[in-house]
């Protein structure tokens, strides 16, 4: 249930293309070259600008594997690495020593909380990378030697995800942990952390991707505006939910009357207050705090007599599945084959498809009724679909706003307002098409429309495209 629940449910989940489309246009872009993208290609307010692709290798996986099995294979993709995500999540608690239905629901408290980042984009792969370095972390007393994947693991993630800086982190807390409970060779870990430091530097980019992976979530410029590298809301679901699980995670803490040892309370604080820094931090705590509370619940069945030989005899007696638990898998395998991406509708326009933020229709009308190599300004959510869907053409923004000066996005926000001054934006760009989406720029839409310099080709319920008379 703990790996196959989550699982089924990123089946059932729509792609968004925010990301992942101009992810997959960049790495086919190097499939075909054998080359890195070091400059940017796809806007026309940045052309040219270096850009320190640091995810290179996360685009290069995704478009490979777009190439082998298109949108379907992607959401099969996801699926599978989802539920590796909480197999590793799974055995990171019953590494730390809980019975199997204490490590489940751990785990199925992960996924409730980790629910609203689980989108397919490189942030996914470095989760999964994460999940097995935490295993690894709280299975070093069994299997030490092991310790010594960390490094090669480092390697591949600096190319991966900007959360590749967590390794060390979280190798940091378990050295820490290990001189305080004196446990035997803690200067294992320790090297093992200091290697996994110098192996983050194996990447095109050299020490420049640590300023990068520091870099992004310290931009007041994407901080201002991106949502989710701004702080945690109890209003919204991922902050509601993460605020609750630091909530449960102190009251377990108190109603166990014991004294949690300080580096236990060292972790927990850190990764929480990652969490508290801004929404993305939110899912690293969630794979953190369940094994920590595994670690601690373990230690007091212990303390009660209760030795994990003893546990695991009482599990192998209630071994036998129940009929209604075969009837609830049986049903989960059902909605897994129900939820197949084959058996979904690709567009979006037609229901509740397969993809979601890719505006068919408009892209359709963009490529037949605008020239080739034309400078587009779109919503930015759109943005990297239009960079896959119509390679050809330039837009304003995208997903990558750290390309993006802080002046273009004061000007892609007055237009997207219809700010006093927004012709001359446009003019001044050289913007042949508008493509307006109707919930992002709907202040837009009532100018442009009366405008005699715009003349509107096409329209659906996502949004309405324009051009110059």
């Amino acid at each position: 249930m703990a790996v196959f629940l989550p699982a089924t449910a990123a089946l059932r989940a729509t792609l968004s293309s925010i990301d992942l489309a101009y992810q997959i246009r960049a790495g086919d872009i190097m499939l075909r070259s054998h080359r890195l993208i070091r400059t940017d290609a796809f806007t026309f307010t940045a052309l040219g600008r270096p850009w320190l692709d640091q995810q290179w290798g996360s685009q290069v996986v995704l478009a490979w594997v777009y190439r082998l099995g298109g949108w379907p294979g992607l959401a099969l993709f996801r699926a599978g690495l989802v539920g590796l995500i909480f197999l590793f999540a799974f055995l990171a608690c019953r590494a730390a020593g809980t019975a199997l239905r204490i490590s489940a629901w751990l785990t199925l408290g992960s996924f409730a909380v980790l629910v609203g980042g689980l989108s397919l984009r490189p942030q996914l792969i470095g989760m999964g990378l994460f999940a097995v370095t935490v295993w690894l972390v709280f299975d070093r007393r069994r299997h030490p030697a092991r310790l010594w994947m960390f490094p090669p693991l480092v390697a591949l993630w600096t190319n991966i995800h900007g959360s590749f800086f967590l390794a060390p982190v979280l190798l940091g807390f378990a050295w820490l942990e290990d001189m305080n409970e004196r446990a035997p060779k803690p200067g294992r870990t320790f090297w093992v952390a200091a290697a996994s430091v110098v192996a983050a530097n194996l990447n095109p980019f050299g020490i420049k991707v640590w300023s990068y992976a520091i870099g992004i979530p310290t931009n007041p410029e994407i901080t201002k505006f991106v949502s989710e590298w701004q702080p945690p809301s109890i209003r919204d679901f991922a902050g509601a939910a993460f605020f609750i699980s630091a909530a449960a995670v102190v009251a377990i803490l108190a109603v166990r009357g014991r004294r949690t040892p300080w580096p236990s309370l060292l972790s927990l604080g850190a990764f929480f207050a990652i969490g508290l820094f801004a929404v993305r931090g939110i899912f690293w705590w969630a794979m953190v705090a369940p094994p920590i509370l595994a670690k601690l619940l373990a230690q007091d069945a212990m303390e009660k007599g209760r030795a994990p030989e003893i546990v695991l005899a009482d599990e192998r007696r209630r071994s036998k599945p129940a009929p209604v638990n075969l009837a609830f898998i049986a049903l989960l395998v059902l909605l897994a084959v129900l939820y197949l991406p084959w058996f979904r509708p690709l567009d979006p326009v037609v229901g509740k498809g397969l993809l979601s933020d890719a505006p068919t229709g408009l892209t359709a009308a963009l490529a037949h009724e605008v020239p080739p190599g034309a400078r587009v300004f779109v919503a930015q959510k759109w943005g990297s679909w239009i960079e896959y869907a119509v390679p050809s053409d330039l837009v304003a923004v995208d997903s990558r706003i750290e390309v993006t000066s802080v002046d273009t996005w004061t000007r892609y926000s007055k237009v997207s307002v219809a700010q006093e001054g927004w012709q001359r934006i446009l003019d001044r760009w050289g913007v042949q098409a508008v493509l307006a989406s109707a919930e992002q720029q709907n202040q837009l839409l009532p100018w442009i429309r009366r405008d005699p310099g715009w003349r509107m080709v096409y329209r659906d319920h996502l949004g309405e495209l324009f051009v110059r008379r």
